[in-house]
């Protein structure tokens, strides 16, 4: 075991200890925005309907980034134990259902490609429910964040967790709208210590594709990915977005010119924003 972190003694007079971080807490009530009570629920993501005409920012699963079922177990045997009576729906199993979980896991779905096509279908069906019930005023925010290289079989690279991803929010008839690279992680946490971590997460800003969006030609697309595109990469670099995720974030502007257009042809097939195959070959 490496330990991630101090453990204080919370009955101390040090930093850390319970007094201190009470304080903090009543200091923050003091002046906080809020004047309504919040409420959490545990649903669906596919069937909820708690996002109906609301703000929507999400932070989704990370492809098969991390076994957040499996992870959780090793609390859950132990919180169970103590609230069980007072949560009986919530610690109903013996341990926390996966079958469900939306993580590419190969040795759940027997092998990478099914994994990745349950993670397509899950995550598509998640963002269409968050197209049907978007607020019109308002865009949902999408943070997602990957590993900074993945290895094909043929030794080179790529980013199978973010393109299946991507496919999922535009399968759901979601527009990209916009880009913004967030700084979110610690370069020196234990998690990101000479591993393939990720450095950075993007955050699309999403909007439900309009009925009206227009078709364009192949070469109408491309004309306008070229004219665009490099503004759109300074801003990326201007936001300080760490050298090794410049490339998988690049695919965000270029998706916001691609979703644009409900369609998008060529003289030798016909391409929808929903495949992105036409646009991955020109980037």
């Amino acid at each position: 075991m490496t330990w991630d972190y101090a453990e204080g003694n919370a009955f101390s007079d040090s930093t850390g200890n319970f007094s201190a971080l009470l304080e903090w807490v009543e200091k923050f009530l003091k002046v906080a925005p809020a004047s309504t009570l919040g409420r959490a629920a545990q649903q669906d993501a596919s069937t909820q309907s708690v996002s109906a005409d609301k703000l929507v920012s999400t932070d989704p699963p990370y492809y098969d980034n991390v076994p957040y079922a499996d992870l959780s177990d090793f609390f859950y045997v132990w919180m169970r134990r103590s609230l069980k009576t007072v949560f009986p729906d919530l610690f109903a199993t013996l341990a926390v259902p996966k079958a469900e979980e939306l993580v590419a896991t190969s040795y759940r779905h027997g092998g990478k490609v099914k994994a990745g096509a349950f993670f397509l279908d899950g995550m598509t069906q998640a963002m269409h429910r968050l197209v049907e019930q978007a607020h019109p005023a308002f865009p949902v925010s999408i943070y997602y964040a990957f590993k900074q290289v993945e290895s094909d079989e043929a030794g080179g690279s790529t980013n199978t967790g973010w393109e299946t991803f991507l496919a999922a929010v535009i399968e759901a008839g979601f527009a990209v709208s916009g880009t913004w690279p967030m700084r979110t992680e610690l370069a020196n946490r234990m998690r990101g210590s000479e591993s393939n971590a990720l450095a950075s997460s993007i955050v699309l800003v999403c909007r439900k594709r309009a009925v009206t969006a227009p078709t364009a030609t192949r070469r109408e697309f491309v004309t306008a990915l070229k004219a665009e595109l490099p503004e759109a990469l300074a801003h990326l670099q201007a936001g300080n977005i760490a050298p090794v995720d410049l490339a998988q974030a690049a695919i965000g502007p270029g998706m916001a010119v691609y979703t644009r257009y409900v369609k998008v042809l060529d003289a030798e097939c016909r391409c929808r924003p929903e495949s992105g195959a036409l646009f991955r070959s020109e980037l």
